[in-house]
């Protein structure tokens, strides 16, 4: 490409060689327009407006070679317009894009009805920053530059930026959903507050129901109730209409028909315009069986509370008894009879006082456990 006189990292000056620059250094063919400083004000004009685009944009002319960078592109790779003017742009990819590139992806977009395919790069400079820039290459076709295109370098960094930490919250997510010990549901309401179908399942949920994640997808939220319990649960749902979240319990059927029982927190939100139900559901058969032995002890200390209060009365009648014959007898034994069953009274009376303290351990229990 010829080269032209002026400084090549400042931009032309309207006016400036006007009868030194002629017209195919601009891309056209001699003789289009007879006002070459015309030309040369309408390109001024150009380069100016480019040089203020955040973009980096390298003008390349017919013979693909670089022709002029803007100050973003300057700015993004370190470079001098001086440093690569003329140069192939493959050259100019090689030793100055290339060594700073540590990945690349190509993404597809849509122009005036067209699929595009532009490259995206990601970037490590060698002070450390990272950045991302999308390159896209279009024609240039304003006059007075013809035959030429634009290859422009758009920084997308903090899109990208978002979009892994997007990535990551969403994979952070979907490891406390998949990984956790509770079965986690989430299905569709209808209007009538009837559930439809399930959206998404996780492992827990599918291991403690006995089926596949597609098997359970494809049933109803109401084939893993009890039958019996179906209205009971249509009826806790109705509960939406007035609260956000429902606790509740009930139990779930496995898929080899065998039962669950569960306590499930379930919130309602929407979701693409629809009633969203999503419900933790643990398993509280342990806890159940708890329960059941808490209750057998209580059961038992009731018992021998009610033993404890006839105890004293069954023992005294016959000591009673026999402290009576023991008086009615003048035998060497008969003061030792009496003094052995004040002895046994003075036990019974202990016994008693433990019944009146089980029975306060009675009521606290009751009231705390």
């Amino acid at each position: 490409m010829p080269k032209e006189t002026r400084t090549v990292d400042t931009l032309p000056e309207p006016g400036a060689e006007r009868t030194a620059v002629s017209p195919t250094q601009h891309g056209m063919t001699a003789g289009t327009n007879p006002n070459p400083g015309m030309d040369l004000f309408l390109l001024f004009t150009i380069y100016r407006v480019l040089d203020e685009f955040e973009d980096g944009i390298v003008l390349i002319d017919e013979s693909d070679r670089i022709r002029w960078l803007n100050a973003s592109m300057r700015q993004f790779f370190d470079l001098k317009e001086s440093d690569v003017t003329g140069m192939p742009l493959k050259e100019f990819s090689r030793q100055f894009v290339a060594p700073l590139v540590r990945d690349t992806d190509t993404v597809a977009s849509t122009v005036a009805g067209k699929t595009v395919k532009n490259r995206q790069l990601h970037i490590r400079k060698p002070d450390g920053e990272e950045c991302w820039l999308e390159c896209a290459s279009h024609p240039m076709q304003l006059y007075p530059i013809c035959h030429n295109r634009l290859e422009i370098y758009r920084k997308i960094t903090r899109w990208k930026l978002a979009e892994r930490r997007t990535a990551e919250s969403e994979e952070r997510y979907r490891t406390l959903f998949e990984k956790g010990n509770d079965a986690i549901l989430v299905f569709e309401l209808s209007p009538g507050s009837v559930p439809t179908r399930f959206v998404e399942v996780n492992e827990a949920a599918c291991r403690r129901l006995g089926y596949s994640r597609n098997e359970l997808l494809a049933r109803s939220p109401l084939d893993i109730v009890p039958p019996e319990k179906i209205g009971e649960v249509l009826a806790i749902l109705k509960q939406f209409r007035l609260n956000d979240r429902i606790l509740y319990e009930s139990e779930h059927v496995t898929k080899g028909g065998s039962r669950v029982p569960v306590e499930i927190n379930s919130l309602h939100f929407p979701l693409q315009g629809k009633t969203t139900v999503l419900s933790i559901s643990r398993d509280i058969s342990e806890r159940r069986r708890m329960e059941e032995i808490r209750q057998g002890a209580f059961d038992q200390i009731e018992q021998n509370i009610e033993q404890f209060a006839t105890l004293g009365d069954q023992v005294r009648q016959p000591l009673q008894v026999i402290t009576g014959l023991a008086d009615m007898d003048d035998s060497q034994y008969s003061s030792e009879i009496v003094r052995q069953a004040a002895v046994i009274d003075a036990l019974i009376d202990r016994l008693d006082q433990g019944w009146i303290e089980s029975e306060k351990v009675r009521r606290f229990l009751r009231r705390h456990c």
